[in-house]
C-alpha cells in the first residue's frame, strides 16, 4: 500500500515527552517496513498544535493526496499526533473511508479496516480531546498564578520598552525604547498628536517598532493602554469577565499620573461610526426626519446610465430613506428622491404665507475670542516650524522622504486649525446678525433659483433645523419645516 506517514510535534511536547519528529519517523518507517508498506511521503508539522487542521500545512497536503488517490494508507505514531479534536478525527476517518484509504496508529494498534478498530478510534479520540481541554485549563490556571505573583506573561514578545533574557522571569528596561515610550505619551498628552500622527513621526524618523516594522495606530494604542509601563501586569485583556491587574516585579517606565491622564483623555474621545455628511448633490441630508418614528433620514444613491472613463456606473441619483426603516424598526419603507423633495420644498415655500410660522431660536454661542486667538497663534507656530523643516532639508540634515512626511503632518494640522478658526469666526458673525423666519422665506423666494448646489447646501445647513416629509402615493408632502432664527 502507498502509505503516507504523518508526524507532528509542538515545541513543549518534544522536550516533555520525547515526541521528536525524528523519533516518530524512525519508528514509523520501521513499522511500515515490517508490514511491507511502501512509504509514498512523510508529512511533518513541526511546532504546531493539534487542536485544528487549518493551521497545519502538512496535514492539508496529506488530505489532498488522499483525495487524489496518491496514498491508500495513513500511518501515525499516535492518534493525538493526527488531531486532538474528536470532531476533526471523525471527519478525517470518514474522509479516509470515502476514498478507500486505511488508517493506522502505531501506539494504539488501530486499524480502521475493521468495525472494532473504527469504534475504538472514536473512543480514543474523545480522550485525546479531553486531554487537550484539560491541558488548556492547566495552562490558564498557570498563567493566572504567574500574573498574580507579579510576572508578565510575554507569551509572544516582550512589551516595547522592555527586554527579557532567555529563561528570565522579570523583563528589564531597554533604555533606548523606554525614551520612545515616554515620548509617545508626551506627544499624545501634551502635543495633541493623534495615533496616526505619532505613527507618521516615528516612521519618518525611521524608529523601528518592536518587531522591526513600521508603526501603525494599533501598535501605538497598545503602548498607550498597557499598564506594564507603570509597574503593573495584567491578565486576559480580551475577556473583561476574567481581566485583572496586579503589581509587577519589574521596574516602571512612566509616572502613574501621566499614564492615567492619557487614559482619561482617550476615554473622552468619542468613538463613533463614520457619519454621512451632506453634499452639494444631496443638501437636505441631516435635516430630514421621518413622520412615523421621528428618526433621521440617511442618504443613498442609485446608479444610472452615466459611466466614468473606465466604463463603471456612476452614482448619480440621490434619495433619502429612514435609518430605522433600514433596520426594520420603522414602517416608513418608502424612499424619497432628491428631485421630488426639491419640488415639494419649492411648493411649500410658495404657500408659506398661509402656514403657521415655525422657528426655533438659536442661542448665541459663547464668546470664543480667546480660542480664536490661541488657534491663530498655533497656526503661526506651525508655519514657522514648516520653514524650519525646509531649512533642515536645504542643509541636508534630513532626507527628502522625511521632509515630505514632516511637511505633510504640519499641513494637515494647520488645515484642521484653519477649519476650526473659520467655524468660530462664522459663529461670531452670526452672533451679530438677526434673522427671522419671514426674512429667511423672503430670501429663499428671491434668490433660490439663482443659487448653485453648493450655496443651497450652505443655506439649508445654516437656516433649516428640521424638515418632516412624507410620501403620499407618487408625490412628496412636507408636514413640517422648522427654521433656525438668530
Amino acid at each position: 500500500m502507498n502509505t503516507g506517514v504523518y508526524i507532528r510535534v509542538s515545541t513543549d511536547e518534544q522536550s516533555r515527552e520525547g515526541y521528536s519528529l525524528r523519533a516518530q519517523e524512525e519508528k514509523l518507517r520501521s513499522y511500515a517496513q515490517l508490514k511491507d508498506w511502501h512509504i509514498y511521503s512523510v508529512y511533518a508539522d513541526e511546532g504546531i498544535s493539534g487542536k485544528d487542521i487549518e493551521s497545519r500545512p502538512a496535514i492539508k497536503q496529506l488530505i489532498a493526496d488522499v483525495e487524489s488517490g496518491k496514498i491508500t494508507n495513513v500511518l501515525v505514531y499516535k492518534i493525538d499526533r493526527l488531531t486532538r479534536s474528536t470532531k476533526n478525527l471523525i471527519e478525517l476517518v470518514e474522509l479516509f473511508n470515502n476514498h478507500q484509504c486505511a488508517f493506522n496508529s502505531l501506539i494504539e494498534s488501530i486499524d480502521t479496516a475493521s468495525a472494532t478498530g473504527r469504534m475504538f478510534l472514536k473512543i480514543v479520540g474523545i480522550f485525546a480531546e479531553f486531554e487537550r481541554e484539560n491541558l488548556a485549563e492547566r495552562l490558564r490556571l498557570g498563567f493566572e498564578r504567574k500574573v498574580k505573583e507579579g510576572y508578565a506573561i510575554c507569551s509572544f514578545i516582550t512589551a516595547y520598552g522592555y527586554d527579557r533574557e532567555l529563561g528570565a522571569k522579570i523583563p528589564t528596561i531597554n533604555r533606548e525604547q523606554a525614551i520612545i515610550v515616554q515620548r509617545i505619551y508626551n506627544m499624545y498628552l501634551y502635543d495633541d498628536c493623534n495615533l496616526k500622527s505619532i505613527c507618521r513621526i516615528l516612521n519618518a524618523e525611521q524608529i523601528p517598532s518592536k518587531k522591526g516594522i513600521k508603526w501603525c495606530p494599533s501598535s501605538v494604542k497598545g503602548i498607550l493602554t498597557n499598564v506594564i509601563y507603570i509597574g503593573k501586569v495584567r491578565y486576559s485583556v480580551n475577556d473583561t469577565s476574567r481581566y485583572f491587574e496586579t503589581d509587577g516585579q519589574h521596574q516602571p517606565i512612566l509616572d502613574e499620573s501621566i499614564f492615567y491622564q492619557v487614559q482619561e483623555k482617550m476615554n473622552k474621545i468619542k468613538r463613533t461610526a463614520p457619519t454621512k455628511r451632506p453634499s452639494s448633490a444631496a443638501y437636505y441630508c441631516g435635516v430630514m426626519y421621518c413622520p412615523v418614528c421621528g428618526g433621521k433620514y440617511t442618504t443613498k444613491w442609485q446608479y444610472g446610465k452615466q459611466k466614468d472613463e473606465n466604463g463603471a456606473s456612476i452614482a448619480s441619483y440621490p434619495y433619502y430613506l429612514c435609518r430605522n426603516a433600514q433596520d426594520d424598526k420603522c414602517t416608513a419603507k418608502s424612499i424619497i428622491s432628491h428631485r421630488m423633495l426639491s419640488r415639494a420644498f419649492d411648493e411649500y415655500i410658495m404657500r408659506y404665507d398661509n402656514i403657521a410660522i415655525k422657528a426655533v431660536k438659536v442661542e448665541p454661542l459663547p464668546d470664543n475670542s480667546a480660542e480664536i486667538e490661541a488657534i491663530t497663534a498655533e497656526i503661526k507656530r506651525i508655519e514657522k516650524r514648516t520653514e524650519e523643516i525646509i531649512s533642515l532639508y536645504a542643509t541636508a540634515t534630513i532626507d527628502f522622504e522625511t521632509y515630505q512626511i514632516m511637511v505633510q503632518q504640519s499641513n494637515e494640522r494647520c488645515m484642521e486649525l484653519k477649519l476650526r478658526l473659520n467655524y468660530l469666526q462664522n459663529a461670531l458673525t452670526a452672533m451679530t446678525s438677526t434673522y427671522t423666519a419671514r426674512n429667511i422665506v423672503t430670501n429663499i423666494r428671491e434668490n433660490w433659483d439663482e443659487l448653485d448646489k453648493e450655496q443651497r447646501l450652505q443655506f439649508v445647513q445654516k437656516f433649516i433645523k428640521k424638515i418632516t416629509v412624507q410620501k403620499v402615493e407618487k408625490s412628496v408632502v412636507i408636514n413640517e419645516l422648522l427654521f433656525n432664527v438668530y
